[in-house]
């Protein structure tokens, strides 16, 4: 058996979660969360059985390729997802995590790199290094998810209109406080992995770190979720330029990531 059929088993079950969680915003069924939420969690199962498959294979964290790093911070979303939803019961999460962690896994499937067995022990440094900025990845995409949520149950307080997405939504309150604690929390772990990554590459070069594609979309994603998180901290997240932030420093993440396959 491919090592990759769970991979896309997994992509088949989280495309069938994301469309079922989907389609409860014009049916409104709360039965269909419930159901999408069951057909992510078979999905994730099987992508859990991939990324061990991976260590496996390799020897090492699946986290030294694109694929490998991008499966690894949408298994680690999910997880936080699952986290939060026992905790405050959000199913209007489902609107942005599932669609989230499906395109990331998608991009594991499309960008094809073969596996590559280390025949050396990876740097404590290196591999702390390569842990926290997933970490942390994962972490400011939650916080960026539930800002969102806030912005859009602020809008719908001001207007008193309902939107579909109005019956899903936890209180602003909510919002608002699992954002900030996401975003706090990833920016000091995503931080913290920037830091390790210039000192092992001060380590092992003796020079500064060389500034490609991933290293320049790194960096300019960690300012503009500064921004954000000062936001939170002045009382002002709930702008548009908050949020128009927020998207560029998904961007930046993004090509941060893709640089990596080039890098």
């Amino acid at each position: 058996m491919s090592p990759n059929t769970s991979l896309y088993v997994a992509l088949v079950f989280y495309g069938l979660g994301t469309l079922v969680a989907l389609a409860s915003l014009f049916a409104r069924e709360r039965r269909l969360q419930h159901a999408g939420l069951g057909l992510m969690v078979i999905g994730f199962l099987s992508h859990t059985v991939w990324i061990g498959t991976i260590c496996t294979l390799t020897g090492h964290p699946p986290l030294t390729n694109l694929p490998e790093t991008v499966s690894f911070i949408a298994w680690l979303v999910f997880v936080v997802e699952l986290v939060l939803f026992v905790i405050y019961r959000v199913h209007a999460a489902s609107f942005f995590v599932y669609p989230l962690v499906l395109i990331l896994l998608t991009i594991s499937a499309v960008v094809r790199e073969p596996f590559t067995h280390s025949q050396t022990v990876l740097s404590r440094l290196f591999t702390a290094h390569l842990l926290l900025t997933t970490t942390g990845v994962a972490a400011l995409l939650i916080g960026l998810a539930f800002g969102l949520l806030a912005h859009l149950q602020d809008r719908a307080l001001k207007s008193k209109t309902r939107g579909r997405l109005w019956e899903w939504i936890p209180s602003l309150n909510v919002c608002k406080d699992v954002s900030y604690r996401a975003l706090s929390i990833g920016f000091s772990v995503y931080t913290l992995g920037l830091l390790t990554g210039v000192l092992w590459s001060y380590k092992t070069t003796a020079g500064i770190v060389a500034m490609r594609t991933k290293e320049i979309g790194a960096i300019v994603a960690w300012v503009l979720f500064a921004i954000v998180l000062q936001s939170y901290i002045s009382g002002t997240y709930r702008t548009r330029r908050t949020m128009l932030t927020g998207a560029a420093a998904l961007v930046a993440i993004v090509v941060a990531m893709l640089g990596i396959h080039h890098g």
